[in-house]
This record gives structure tokens, sequence and C-alpha cells, in this order.
């Protein structure tokens, strides 16, 4: 159930459905989980600066429970920050991503938590 949160502050019309269709894929395949457990959500047009400079910037935010850690996050991070140059023009310098990772206990889902419908 990773959940990847991003702030920016490019246009909504640089946010297409086929970017975000495009990041739950990516999310997917690098956490090795179903994409229909996948959320994207990005928030666009925020009043936001990196350096005192107004040029595209994000900042982003990987939840998951299971595959995170010292050396998976560079590998999320180096995909994640590559997607973000390519299709929506956010340079690499002008990034910064936080994870977090998550137990099932404060998870929920279906009107429970992911510890109860998974056991875990």
């Amino acid at each position: 159930m990773p959940i990847l949160e991003v702030s920016t502050n490019l246009p909504k019309e640089k946010v297409t459905p086929e970017v975000l269709s495009g990041l739950s894929k990516m999310v997917s395949e690098i956490l090795d989980i179903s994409e229909s457990l996948c959320m994207m959500h990005v928030l666009p047009d925020q009043l936001m600066t990196l350096g005192g400079c107004s040029e595209p910037c994000a900042v982003a935010r990987l939840s998951s429970i299971d595959n995170l850690g010292v050396e998976l996050n560079k590998k999320h991070a180096a995909k994640i920050f590559a997607f973000m140059d390519k299709h929506l023009g956010i340079s690499k310098d002008r990034m910064f991503m936080v994870f977090h990772e998550l137990t099932t206990s404060i998870v929920g889902h279906k009107g429970t938590t992911l510890h109860e419908l998974y056991g875990r």
C-alpha cells in the first residue's frame, strides 16, 4: 500500500493522467507490489521555493510498509527523481524526498487496519 505524495509549484495542467499512471506503474515496480494497492497524490500549484528561487521544485514523501531501507531508498530515489525530471521537468537538484516506513497497525483500509486484514 505505498503512497507517493508530491507537492510541487508546477501548474495543474502539467500533471496529466499519463503522469499519474506512469508514477503509479513505476512505484508498483520499484516496490514490487501490485499496482492496485499503490496511491499517487500530487498537489500542483503550491506556493513553493527552494533556495529562495521559485523555479519548478517539489517535495515528495514515499510511505510504505515494506521495501524501504538504506540501500533500497537510494535506488528508489534514483528512479523517482529521474521520472520527475523527464516527465515534469523538475531537475534532481530542485526536489527533496522523505521516505516513511509504516507498520500494518497504523494504516487503515476497508474500515479496519491492514494488521487485521493481513494478520501481521
